[in-house]
Order: structure tokens, then sequence, then C-alpha cells
């Protein structure tokens, strides 16, 4: 930069300047510097350049929160270009993230990477379900553009495609050394100076200008208003997939399956720290003091690890090394503010009673009903006694239970509150009954009337039969598949062929899989094989609260181990889908495993999720199928995916914990689970044999929803939530307390909003923020009733001026004040507008005061 004055040097990614901040402050002073004199430019404002179709909603909002406030505390600069070059594919709902985290241009160079079907735009408008949009560019060339891409011949070809699309006659060349365009060489800035000279000389294009990203967006800007005519900007409303890379959703599984609970981890964790802070605040509680420096730790190290070859599973083997050590960290951290915080909440709770209090707690927005599994280790002995554990309601009465295999007390909690907690009670029964897992009961007793009515098993020599008052589900003991999925509620069978036809569902399908020169990033799928015979089929659980069978299979690979397959099938008293929990020792070399359930439906659509929303997805094997949705053939979702039958008002629902690849053929609804390609080379060993990918055990929870209706009507991404955020359960020996039995601290209606986050805010230790979306894809109005005990001191003493609430945006930028109504119990109402899909941030504030940015 001192030898060449002109040169502008463009650099994303908070956490390189703060790694510069930190080990190299001279170096960081000279940045600013440069900065300054407008020659460097900040991009991005994320914390790193993420995967964008992985990491959750919430995790998409922390990059944008702590990337821009980083680089505007640090550097000065309201970042105004989101820059992801080489992120594979973005969300169709990454526009409205972006607009109100005050970014108004989206960059990518991706989009045509090694595509026989290319984006059709390299100009346009980016719009999101909500309608927020930005101007959007997919550079004409690639990310890194060497000698040969400067030559004039290549700059001409590229600026006649841009004039022919749009009009334009001015082309962004991101140029320079290195896979992500690294720091531009000697010799690229001598030969655009000499190009410059000549075509001034011969006064002929292409004229060369050392520019910046925001400088090109504001000239296409001004462009397109001052030529409306021939300057084109076509509109873009819908996900921006990337036809290659497929297989990113799945590779490496274990960092993934990392990413997913350390995102519901630290949102559980952030929620009951706000709350056992504000109870300390409001005088309900005792004194508790918000983690934030470790929070924000933790965050950070996962968003770290959010990086695009980091997540997407596209590293060299040392990466995940450090990942695997990142992911501990933030594990203890979380769970350890999470321990805290429940202790706080339950040391003000009046317990009081026979035995101990188990108070199970909700980290979710909506009253929900769940099963819980207790540890027996966290529970005191009672009163010394001999006997068996007992649990029982608030009011005495005995609820089922039953001891699973690993030793824990499984039971159900029904109705427990929004963010919030009820109780039970466990006491020792000096006289037990005989059979470990249910207490004994009178005939006629409610006790035995509760039994009668929930899970069951039976078997014969052919089959094992599980049901629950839902669903009855039958397993075939020699092929180890579901034979029949019967919804008793509808009086319909779910799967294809039931069980006078055999039917398949869960079926374990392997397939060859590469190689490939992009190993760890392509799917190349060839011969396929299917897991259609048992190794063993056994019942394993028959009580009250939950029946199960497990089931092996084992694969076979020439001149590798055995791969072996454990699933077990189980159905729980009060819940509408089956669950399965497969536990796998991976051996293979070059295969991709999937699970297939063959449903009795038809639709050509199936619904995905995304980041803070949903999308609709073609059957890429229609025959009314376009080309670029025939290229949909894997295609990425997060917590659930859904088929549902129009014509007939019912469907099916694919729920999981840790899996982020799909597709949907036909009837055919399945979900991949394991890759083992051949690693990118390791720094260190032989090139020739790098490492297989993801071998080892690994474990992977997925379940079947059946519903009436569509997927919004099912609540489906309520259930999506539930199935990755557990009720917890905490045993808390008798006391007085501030708090009663049972209370919800905040309650969001209708539950298709849903509270994604509740943080102190970052700018002021004695405020909260909330942050709500809506689920569906329909306008709605939102009304979150926040509970007494959190505001319970300042209504004490500031009813002349009571609290207040200011929606902001995603950096906690106040927009305008919103309604509130103050209840008569000491807590309140406030209502928030909401478009489809749309996410909006709140502020509760102690005092009703004006607010700026």
């Amino acid at each position: 930069m001192g030898s060449y004055p002109e040169f502008r040097f463009v650099q994303s990614s908070a956490q390189y300047y703060e790694w510069m901040e930190e080990r190299y402050p001279e170096l960081f002073m000279r940045i600013k510097e440069r900065i300054k004199e407008g020659r460097w430019e900040v991009v991005g404002g994320m914390w790193v350049e993420p995967d964008c179709n992985l990491p959750s909603g919430e995790s998409l909002v922390r990059q944008l929160l702590y990337g821009k406030r980083y680089l505007k505390e640090k550097l000065g600069v309201d970042v105004q270009v989101a820059w992801l070059p080489d992120t594979f594919g973005f969300p169709w709902t990454l526009p409205q993230l972006l607009v109100k985290a005050g970014i108004r241009y989206f960059l990518t160079a991706k989009l045509n990477y090694k595509a026989s079907l290319p984006f059709p735009y390299n100009v346009f408008w980016w719009v999101a379900p909500d309608g927020s949009r930005v101007l959007a560019c997919q550079t004409v060339g690639g990310y890194a553009e060497h000698e040969e891409a400067l030559a004039p011949e290549a700059l001409a070809r590229k600026l006649l495609q841009l004039r022919r699309r749009h009009g334009i006659d001015e082309l962004l060349v991101v140029y320079g050394k290195g896979d992500h365009g690294g720091g531009p060489t000697e010799e690229m800035l001598e030969r655009a100076r000499r190009l410059n000279l000549s075509s001034r000389e011969r006064r002929s294009p292409p004229r060369i200008v050392f520019s910046t990203a925001e400088g090109y967006f504001k000239r296409l800007e001004e462009m397109a208003s001052s030529s409306p005519k021939e300057i084109q900007l076509p509109q873009v409303e819908d996900e921006l997939y990337l036809k290659t890379h497929r297989g990113t959703y799945t590779t490496q599984a274990k960092v993934k399956r990392n990413n997913r609970r350390a995102e519901h981890l630290l949102e559980a964790a952030e929620k009951f720290s706000t709350i056992a802070w504000a109870l300390g605040m409001s005088g309900c509680g005792y004194g508790y003091g918000y983690p934030r420096e470790g929070l924000h730790r933790a965050w950070k190290k996962l968003l770290f690890n959010q990086f695009h070859d980091i997540l997407a599973g596209s590293a060299i083997p040392q990466v995940y090394e450090d990942a695997e050590r990142d992911f501990q960290e933030i594990f203890e951290v979380a769970e350890g503010a999470l321990r805290g915080a429940l202790k706080a909440i339950a040391n003000s709770v009046s317990t009081r009673g026979e035995g101990h209090a188990v108070l199970v707690f909700n980290p979710l927005s909506w009253e929900r009903t769940g099963p819980v599994e207790l540890d027996l280790g966290q529970i005191p002995t009672l009163e010394q006694g001999q006997g068996e554990y007992k649990l029982l309601s608030l009011d005495g009465k005995e609820l089922p239970s039953q001891l699973t295999d690993d030793g824990k007390l499984a039971f159900i909690a029904e109705g427990v509150p929004p963010l919030g907690y009820k109780p039970f009670r466990i006491v020792m029964d000096a006289t037990p009954s005989e059979g470990a897992s249910v207490a004994s009961a009178q005939e006629g007793s409610p006790l035995t009337l509760a039994l009668e009515a929930i899970a069951t098993a039976r078997e014969d020599a052919k089959e094992i039969v599980l049901e629950n008052e839902f669903l009855r589900v039958v397993i075939d003991k020699a092929s180890g598949l579901l034979l029949s999925l019967y919804d008793k509620r509808s009086e319909r069978e779910v799967l294809e062929g039931g069980e006078e036809a055999k039917g398949r569902g869960n079926l374990l399908q392997i397939y060859e899989d590469g190689p490939s020169i992009d190993d760890a990033w392509d799917i190349n799928l060839g011969r396929l094989a299917e897991l259609d015979r048992a190794l063993g089929v056994e019942l394993i659980e028959r009580g009250p609260v939950r029946a199960a069978a497990r089931i092996k299979h084992v694969y076979h690979q020439a001149g590798r181990p055995d791969s072996l397959f454990q699933v077990e099938v189980a159905l729980w008293r009060g819940l509408p889908w089956v669950e399965f929990t497969l536990q796998v020792d991976w051996h293979t070399a070059h295969r991709l495993a999937k699970v297939a359930f063959p449903l009795k439906l038809r639709s050509e659509w199936a619904t995905y999720e995304i980041p803070y929303g949903a999308i609709r997805r073609r059957d890429p094997t229609s025959p009314r199928a376009s080309a670029q949705e025939r290229a949909k053939w894997e295609v990425p979702a997060q917590r659930w995916v859904d088929y549902t039958d129009e014509s007939e008002g019912y469907g099916v629902s694919l729920l999981n914990d840790s899996k982020y690849g799909f597709d949907v053929q036909g009837n055919l609804m399945r979900m991949t689970l394991l890759r083992s390609p051949h690693h990118p080379d390791p720094l260190e060993g032989p090139p020739e044999r790098p490492p297989l990918t993801d071998q080892g055990r690994h474990t992977i929870r997925y379940a079947l929803y059946p519903h009436r209706g569509d997927w919004r009507e099912a609540g489906t991404p309520n259930r999506g939530h539930e199935f990755n955020l557990p009720l917890l359960a905490w045993v808390e020996p008798p006391h007085p307390g501030g708090l009663p039995p049972s209370a919800s601290f905040i309650e969001v209606r209708p539950s298709s909003v849903i509270l994604s986050a509740l943080k102190v805010a970052e700018d002021a230790d004695d405020e909260l923020i909330l942050r709500v979306y809506e689920s569906t894809g329909r306008a709605t109005q939102a009304e979150v009733k926040l509970g007494p005990e959190l505001l319970q001191k300042q209504m004490q003493m500031q009813m002349r001026e009571p609290t207040s609430a200011w929606e902001v945006d995603l950096l906690e930028r106040a927009l305008r004040e919103l309604p509130l109504e103050l209840g008569a119990d000491g807590g309140s109402r406030l209502f928030i507008e909401l478009a489809p899909f749309e996410v909006k941030s709140a502020q509760l504030q102690r005092s009703r005061k004006s607010r700026s940015n």
C-alpha cells in the first residue's frame, strides 16, 4: 500500500481484526490509519464469513450483532456490504436480517461455481418473505481473479456479459492471489497500471479504477436511478441455492451436532440467566450476576466455528481438533450458566412439602407437555428410607413413571408453563411394588386407569407392536423395518404399503459416494445397498411412560471394518410422534447413508425449515419441475421437513436433532445421515492417504410426526423446537421462597410466534432484549405477556413512571416505542406487529424515557 497509493484493499470478518488488535497492536493501528484514508475498506459486518444454511436464525443475528458492533466501536465503520464470496448458498430470509442490521448490499462470487446451470443474474434485488430487500451482486468472475483474469480480452468479455444482461457498463473485479482473494501481488498491480495507462492512450475501454465494494454498489444505485429504462435489475424472491457442494450439509457430522447443541444450550442458558438476573433486580429472587463475559466468549467461539469451511465440513483435520476443544469450552460455559440460573430461580421458589421438589423448566415460550428423564444421582436419599422413588403431582396424586435402561426416572410433565416452571414431588415409598418400573395400584384407581390409556407393547414371533393413545407402530422382526405406522386419531395408515404390503419405514440406505476432487464438498451417488435384514430385534421397554424396541443392522464393505447400526424406536405417553435414536459405528470409505420413509401421501411439494423461516420446494423428479428445481435433489434444512398431501388435508413432519441434508422425491422422504469422503489433505502426513471423515461412533435422534392439516396447523415449527430443546428438571429440597410453586415468566401468543432470544441489553446493564419471529409465513400481531415477577420491584417503586418498551433493530438501536399494557397483577402485555417470517426485537426499559440511536 505504501508503493501503490492508488491501491484499495478489502477485508471482512471482525474476528480477524480482533486478532490483530490483541496480537499485533501496532499493525492494528496502521490498519486504522488506512481505513481513515479511505484506502482500506471494511466489509462483511459479520464475525466471520459464515455458512448461511446451517446456522440458526439467532446465530446469524449474532454474527451481525457482534461483527458490526465490534467494527463500529474499534474501527469507526458502519459496514454496509455483506461480503460472502465463498459461502455455499443462502437462505431466503437472509436479506431481512441484513436490512435489520443496517446492511444495504450483498456480494457473493459462488453461485456459478462449477455449475452446469448458472445463476441467471449478476446484479439484482434480493427480496425476503417479509419484503426486506438488498441490492445484490453475483460477480461475473470469481473471488480470486489472477493475472490472466486481468487481461484486456477477459475483462472485455465479462463487461459485455454484464451489459447484455443488465445494461450496466461498469464491472466489479475481485482480484488477488490465494483461495480467498488474498493480497494481490505487485505483478497484478503493475498490470492494472499498464492497462489503465493503455486505455487512456487509446481512449478505449476497459478503463481501470481502483475502487471499493461500497463505492461500486452506490454507482449501481446511481445508474439505476438515472437510467431506469436502460438498467435492468430483476427481483429475486427465493433462496440462492448453490448447485454444487451438496455434501457440505452432511460432511463432518460431529461439528454439525456440536453446532446444534451449542446453539440451543446458549439459547436456554441466556434465557434463564436473564430471568434469574431480572428476578434479583425485581426483588423476587436471590442476587444473581448475569454471566455476560462468559456468554459473549462462548457465542464468539460458536460464531468462529460457523465459518463456512469449518461448519460445512470442508476444512483440514487439524481444524476439527481445534473445533472440538472450542465446543467443549462452549458447553462448559453454557451448562455452567444454565445450572447457576436454574439454581438461583429454584432457590427463590417455595418448595415446601413431602420429599423433594422436582421443578421442570420450559425454555420455550408456549405451554408444553413433554418427556423428562431425571438422573437419580441428583436426588438426595429421602428420609434415609428404603424402597422406590415415586412421583407426585403438586396436589399429591401419584403420576406414572418408569426406570429406563440407563437408570433414569422417566415421566411425562404435562402443561409446563411458557418460559417458566412447574413443580412435581419425588418421595420414597417404603413399601415398593413388584417391578421397578411401575408403582402398584388397585383396580379402578386413578393410576390404573391412567396406565390403561398410555404406552403399551406386545410381541410375537414375527412382530413387535408399540402403541400409545396417538399411534400404533408395527416392527417386522425379520427386516427390522416399520411395517406400519397407524394414526389412531385420523384412522389412517401413514406408510406406503402398511402391514399387508410389508411397509419399509425407517429403511437405512447406503450409497457409493465418489471419490472426487472435491470429496468433502460434493455428493457423487453410485450403487445403492439397503439394510433390510435385521441382525436382531428386541423389545427393551414396556412401561407406563415409554415403550421401545431395539433393532440392529450391519453394513459390510470389502476391505473395511463392518459398520454397525443400532436404532431404538420409542413411543412416549402423550406424544403424537414416534421417536428414533440411532447409534452408528461408522467405518466405510466413500459411502453415504440415508434413512428413508415411504409415505402414503402424494404431493408436488415439501416444506423445509430455514433460518427464521421455511421454504417450499418442488419435487425435483416431478415432470413439472423446472431445470432450476431439478437441480435441488439434495437440499439444506434445519430442525424439520414436512410433506403434506393438501388434497387429503394430512401430512407428516420429520424432526431431527443434528442433521441438515434432505431430499423428498415422489412420496419418499429421506434424511442424509453420514458420509465418509477422504478429507482435504492434513498439514502433516502423506497427502496421497488423507484420513476418512466421520469414522467411529455417532448418535442421531429423529422423529416422525403425522398430523391433520398442513405443517402450520400441526405446529411443526413448535414441535421442532420441542424436540431440540427438552424440558429441564431440577431437584430442590423443601424451603420457603418468594416465588410461587409454578410460574410463567414470558408467554408469547399465538404460539406460531416464537421467542428466540431473551438477554440483557448490550449497552445497558438493567434492560432486557427479547426477540421473536413469525414461524408460519403469515402476518400476525404478537402478544408478549411478561410475568409480574420480572417487574415487581419496578412496579412497586415506579408506579408513576412504569416500564416502557421500544422496538430495536438487530444491533439494539431504538426504532419506535411499542404499545405496552400494564396488568392488575403487576405483569404487562407487549404487542408487536409481524409480517410473514418477520423477526423483531424489543428492549424493555426501567422507565418511560426518550431513546436515541
